[in-house]
C-alpha cells in the first residue's frame, strides 16, 4: 500500500509539474510583467506626453517637467531589457515557431525599437483627450517615486487587475496573459 500512495504522489507532482511548465509558457511571471513595464515606461510615458500636450496648459507639469520624469525613466532602459525582452518574445510570438525564430534572430539594437515604437503607439493610441488632465494628475502625484518604485506599483496594479477577488470580477483585466501564482 505504500508503494501504491508513492506513486499516486510522484505522479500526481508530475502532473503539476507539467501543468505549470505548459502555463509557465503561455503567461507572463510578475517579475517578467514588472521587466516589460520598467523597460516600456519610458516609451509609455513619451506617447503618453505627446498625446496629451495638445490639451493641457503650457505650464502643466507634462510641459515643464515631463521631458525630465521620462529620462528618469530612461536611464534604467538598458537594464531592465533582458528581462523585457524575454517577456516580449513570450507574447509575441507565443504559436507562431517561423515568427519566434525571426525575432530570436534579430539584435537587440534593431527589436528595442520596435518594442519602445510599439508600446508608446499602443498607448498613445487608447488616451482620449478628456483623460489627459488625470493622467497629468497621476504622473505628477507618482514623480517623487523612484523609477524602480512607480514600476513595481504599476507591476501590483497589473498583477492584481488580472486576477478575479474572492468572486468579483475586475473592472477591466488586463490584456497581458498574466500566470497565476499559487499561494
Amino acid at each position: 500500500m505504500n508503494r501504491f500512495r508513492r506513486l499516486i504522489l510522484l505522479g500526481a507532482n508530475l502532473a503539476l509539474t507539467q501543468a505549470q511548465v505548459a502555463q509557465a509558457a503561455d503567461c507572463l511571471s510578475e517579475p517578467e510583467v514588472n521587466g516589460l513595464i520598467s523597460f516600456a515606461l519610458p516609451s509609455v510615458l513619451d506617447g503618453t506626453i505627446k498625446a496629451c500636450k495638445p490639451h493641457l496648459a503650457a505650464d502643466g507639469y507634462f510641459a515643464t517637467r515631463g521631458g525630465e520624469f521620462v529620462a528618469r525613466y530612461a536611464a534604467r532602459k538598458d537594464s531592465n531589457w533582458p528581462i523585457a525582452k524575454a517577456a516580449f518574445l513570450k507574447l509575441g510570438t507565443s504559436g507562431d515557431a517561423k515568427l519566434a525564430n525571426t525575432m530570436k534572430a534579430l539584435p537587440d539594437n534593431a527589436l528595442q525599437p520596435f518594442v519602445e515604437a510599439m508600446a508608446s503607439e499602443m498607448v498613445g493610441s487608447e488616451i482620449k483627450a478628456s483623460q489627459c488632465t488625470a493622467i497629468e494628475r497621476g504622473v505628477r502625484i507618482l514623480s517623487p517615486l523612484p523609477p524602480e518604485n512607480t514600476a513595481e506599483l504599476l507591476t501590483f496594479v497589473v498583477v492584481l487587475s488580472s486576477a478575479a477577488g474572492k468572486g468579483a470580477k475586475p473592472a477591466k483585466a488586463s490584456s497581458l496573459p498574466i500566470c497565476k501564482t499559487v499561494n
